[in-house]
């Protein structure tokens, strides 16, 4: 789904650059050609049956779940030779191309004054999609002659597979660019690229390092989705609130319960992915919330009400300030 709907971002560009598309099925290489979402399609079960010709790409983005991209990493680094670092390498001090901004693709490589070899600057960046970030970074850290800047769009779908596309997925969404702590960094000049090119689907971008990531979204994402599937699991197994809402004409569900359930469910391969590599932030994150809920349970339990009015207007407080609302919304 991610991967597609980059393609259809791509696609409708005034000036768009060519787009191959890397599936596992048969099925997904016919739907994505049939639908006009790149120029061409290769099916390939496993990376290792086919031999990519990576130097025709100005850039690859994995868009598999996360054990597989760093698979696909660990896969793609003998295609990139020897250690770009072995002799002093790149440096963070590298400054930025002043000519990005200007350029007509943010895809094309740098020129032959950048500080690039020859050799590097034929081979194509690399960056990901992925929704935790060690451990790609770590794959990343024990194969240092790739070319690789890791991405986290934060945007998405409860639907799986190329149909469930949005050519608009990325507009005015978060990209978050990863420093590593675990290698040394790209050039800015490859950074400027890559921030170029999430801003060409419409997306804004920031950056963090992989640690700081990882807390924050166990928090503002991966818990988040986990108390989504919980919250859909205890009202279903309430036998009255099963059978009279099946009996009702249409579910008893108010929007609000549906806004809260609509991430219930998530594919559970990517979310398997998520589990393992970032357990420990969203053990944390579920332990403070259910303190919070044991803390709100003992509360509503006493016969005062006295504190409501506090509580509600704190919680939209900080509702407000997580999702950049306005105060009065």
């Amino acid at each position: 789904m991610m991967g597609a709907s980059l393609a259809a971002s791509l696609r409708k560009q005034k000036d768009p650059p060519s787009v191959t598309g890397v599936v596992r099925s048969e099925s997904s290489k016919k739907w994505i050609l049939d639908n006009n979402l790149a120029d061409e399609a290769l099916a390939i079960p496993e990376f290792k049956q086919y031999s990519l010709e990576i130097r025709k790409y100005d850039l690859i983005v994995l868009g598999m779940p996360i054990a597989a991209n760093g698979r696909l990493l660990t896969e793609l680094a003998p295609l990139y030779g020897e250690s770009r670092w072995a002799n002093g390498g790149r440096s963070s001090g590298d400054s930025p191309d002043p000519s990005a901004g200007s350029e007509s693709s943010p895809l094309k490589r740098p020129a032959e004054n950048d500080s690039d070899s020859a050799s590097d600057s034929a081979l194509p960046l690399i960056t990901d999609m992925s929704s935790t970030r060690t451990f790609l970074e770590e794959v990343a850290s024990r194969h240092p002659e790739l070319t690789f800047i890791g991405s986290h769009p934060m945007c998405g779908s409860e639907d799986a597979g190329p149909s469930a596309f949005r050519d608009r997925l990325f507009q005015d969404r978060l990209v978050i660019l990863i420093r590593s702590t675990l290698r040394p960094s790209e050039p800015e000049s490859t950074y400027e690229k890559l921030r170029i090119f999430w801003a060409s689907v419409g997306s804004r971008v920031s950056e963090l390092n992989e640690v700081d990531h990882d807390l924050v979204l166990a928090y503002l994402s991966h818990a988040p989705h986990l108390v989504s599937s919980l919250l859909a699991t205890v009202t279903a197994k309430r036998p009255e609130v099963a059978r009279i809402n099946g009996e009702s004409p249409i579910p008893i569900t108010g929007g609000g319960l549906r806004d809260m359930l609509r991430i219930a469910g998530s594919n559970p391969e990517m979310w398997q992915d998520i589990l393992t590599t970032n357990r420990k932030y969203i053990l944390e994150s579920l332990k403070d919330f259910r303190n919070g809920l044991d803390e709100l349970i003992q509360t509503v339990e006493t016969d005062s009400l006295d504190w409501w009015s506090d509580w509600q207007n704190r919680s939209r407080k900080y509702r407000n300030e997580i999702c950049g609302y306005e105060e009065d919304r």
